[in-house]
């Protein structure tokens, strides 16, 4: 059975059970601007009173540290916009879920997004751990500066959970303006600190857990040829094959074979086309490129070669050098076998391009960038890209916590930035407004320095839907 179905059968049973005890404290419960209902209880007021005396000399120390984050991660909070707006400028196709939009579970599966899928059992725990971290860092602070915690407690939205901790207001600001920005930034502080801890935690995680067993991800060796020298593409020539309609290209599904003339390229006179390469033709059209991506006459592309290597020959392999050793041992029109996850092979190697006196396999790597490669370090830090990676036990299960912490870093990371955008219902639009306040003294100057920052957020805010809008 599917894990999703035990998360959906958890979601039931626990918007039951919150239905059930709003109900029941119905009395305690307080209801803030409409819709979000507060309970308010004394949990961990002891544990916020004795935190902040045990390590009361680090809370000195780390209150310049926290300062100095807020600012750094206000910076970065309007970075992440502008590179947010650029890079779904840049893209073809955009995905079809707003860029302004909470994460919610089941989020990315529904709109096929190429990340983790998110449970609502994931959404639950992560909520939890970041509100509570969250809210417990100000009160700590709070207390460190001799603020009186009246409460704590947690907020409902309907079923979703939120958490707090409520300090004297009054007595907060009457604190120094360094006091109120370290209490401020203290809830995004103590998210990036919870992100690290759970970085390095699931560094231990896939060391205890995983094996490196093989080498995935490789490709057939292509290499870009010029239109003008081709002759032939399967049973067209080239003029006839580019005057083929939509419908006729849509109706190849097969790999053709691909003739150059022999005059103009030296290195070999066939190359292969398969379906997926077939999009580059329109392109072609379009946009007049001059050359076009071929697959080498390789013996991995004629045995079609797939699945994560773990031997060749007698070699085994357990990452990219030992493929590249274990060809290197053996020579030109050498037959060897070849063991990957899903089969085994028997190829017969052939002459590199460049050097004749070396045996050739014909598979390379591709280049992983930018979303896809910064997922990869997060979740798989001490193996390449390219690592097949075996699980010591239960796959399913480690999936479930390697993916838990994924979410974990993830969301802690982008919690601790988007806190501090300069908005009056985040802890960055006191913070710009005290910190300012701090520099000039000027209640006036620090008001209209909120208002341009909290205006050129909501700015960036419309750009960046109108831009997604447009690409959609």
């Amino acid at each position: 059975m599917e894990f999703i179905y035990y998360d959906l059968t958890f979601l039931l049973l626990f918007c039951l059970f919150v239905g059930l005890f709003l109900y029941s404290r119905r009395k305690k419960i307080k209801v803030e601007s409409k819709i979000f209902l507060l309970y308010r209880t004394k949990i961990g007021l002891r544990f916020i009173s004795w935190a902040s005396k045990t390590f009361r000399r680090a809370l000195g120390v780390l209150s310049y540290f926290s300062i100095t984050f807020g600012v750094f991660a206000m910076i970065m909070a309007f970075a992440m916009l502008f590179i947010s707006i650029q890079m779904i400028f840049s893209l073809v196709t955009v995905p079809k879920v707003p860029p302004i939009m909470p994460l919610i579970p089941y989020l990315p599966q529904i709109f096929k997004l190429p990340l983790p899928p998110f449970y609502f059992t994931y959404w639950i725990i992560i909520i939890l751990i970041i509100a509570v971290t969250h809210e417990f860092a100000h009160g700590i602070f709070a207390s460190f500066y001799k603020i009186k915690i009246k409460a704590t407690g947690f907020g409902f939205l309907g079923p979703f959970l939120a958490a707090f901790v409520e300090p004297d207001e009054k007595k907060m600001s009457r604190k120094s303006k360094k006091a109120q920005l370290a209490i401020l930034s203290a809830g995004s502080f103590s998210n990036f600190i919870f992100a690290i801890i759970f970085l390095l935690l699931l560094q231990l995680f896939f060391l205890g857990c995983y094996s490196p067993a093989g080498v995935t991800g490789y490709m057939f060796a292509f290499q870009q040829v010029n239109v003008s020298s081709i002759e032939k593409i399967g049973i067209y020539s080239t003029e006839e094959f580019f005057n083929l309609s939509d419908e006729e290209f849509s109706a190849i599904n097969k790999t053709l074979e691909v003739k150059t003339k022999k005059e103009i390229n030296n290195e070999g006179d066939i190359f292969y086309m398969s379906p997926e390469l077939l999009n580059q033709l329109k392109q072609i059209k379009t946009e007049k490129t001059q050359t076009i991506a071929l697959y080498q006459n390789t013996p991995a592309f004629h045995a079609n070669l797939s699945g994560a290597l773990q031997r060749i020959g007698g070699f085994e392999i357990k990452n990219i050098n030992d493929v590249q050793k274990a060809i290197s041992s053996y020579n030109p029109n050498e037959t060897i076998e070849i063991q990957t996850t899903e089969k085994n092979y028997t190829i017969t190697l052939i002459e590199n391009p460049t050097n004749k006196s070396i045996a050739y396999l014909g598979i390379g790597l591709p280049s992983i960038k930018g979303t896809n490669l910064f997922l990869y370090k997060l979740s798989a830090p001490f193996f390449s890209p390219f690592v097949y990676i075996k699980p010591k036990f239960n796959p399913q299960f480690l999936t479930f916590i390697r993916d838990l912490f994924l979410w974990l870093i993830l969301i802690s990371f982008s919690v601790a930035l988007i806190n501090m955008l300069p908005l009056g219902m985040l802890d960055g639009g006191k913070f710009i407004y005290l910190a300012t306040f701090g520099i000039t003294k000027s209640k006036k100057k620090s008001e209209l320095v909120f208002k341009i920052s909290a205006f050129l957020v909501l700015l960036l805010l419309v750009v960046l839907m109108l831009v997604w809008l447009l690409k959609i």
